[in-house]
């Protein structure tokens, strides 16, 4: 698979160390409720972890994005993540990523 636009790979790789850094929220609209961003973000990661099985069920998703009281586990870095993703982002350059698979 190919990330023909390298800005949209290089958004993971921002929003990955953001969160390491406990900055998340920086990216987030300012607009947004932050409780409510950090949550979409929270849930944003944990859908595109790099093994199928880690990544959460839609309907878990739904429930994880609806109240608050839904305990979210701690994200591993992406499947997306490379530190170099947004690198030649302004040659229009492409990168390769792994392949994603459905979970099953």
């Amino acid at each position: 698979m190919q990330c023909t636009l390298a800005h949209r790979c290089y958004t993971i790789v921002q929003v990955w160390e953001h969160w390491t850094a406990g900055t998340v929220l920086e990216m987030a609209d300012p607009s947004m409720n932050k409780s409510d961003a950090l949550r979409c973000i929270h849930v944003g990661l944990l859908c595109i972890q790099g093994n199928p099985t880690d990544r959460p069920m839609m309907s878990t998703v739904a429930m994880m994005l609806g109240g608050d009281t839904f305990s979210l586990p701690a994200p591993s870095k992406p499947a997306f993540y490379s530190t170099n993703a947004g690198a030649n982002s302004s040659t229009g350059s492409s990168m390769s990523i792994p392949s994603v698979q459905a979970r099953s």
